[in-house]
């Protein structure tokens, strides 16, 4: 499992930086659209920890 760091739109006025844990970029994405919505995932990237 990879930590990886999501940047997500809320609403249209604010946004919210989180960290998910998943087995890769495409898992932490779609756990990411979960949770926020498809289309609102504005951007992720892995953190080394």
């Amino acid at each position: 499992m990879y930590k990886y760091a999501i940047w997500a739109r809320i609403n249209e006025l604010q946004t919210v930086n989180t960290i998910v844990w998943a087995d890769n970029d495409f898992a932490a994405k779609q756990i990411a659209e979960a949770q926020f919505g498809v289309g609102n995932v504005l951007g992720y990237s892995r953190v080394e920890d």
